[in-house]
């Protein structure tokens, strides 16, 4: 039995927040040549888009029931 997720705008600013942490740190790896983090890049563009979809899944959707 599945129980269906409620929205969580509180949770939902959080996970926003550190997805757009992740993506101006993201960025500045990708845009610095010989960056020490250069081989963590995918893990922190992976992070950004669980983070982004972690946002989204728990923001009320226009149209939708809460």
């Amino acid at each position: 039995m599945s129980r269906r997720q409620q929205p969580s705008e509180a949770f939902a600013a959080e996970e926003q927040h550190r997805a757009d942490g992740l993506a101006r740190r993201a960025g500045e790896i990708a845009s610095t040549p010989n960056h020490p983090s250069t081989g963590s890049l995918p893990h922190y563009q992976e992070a950004y888009r669980q983070a982004s979809a972690t946002a989204a899944a728990h923001t009320a959707q226009p149209g939708k029931g809460a």
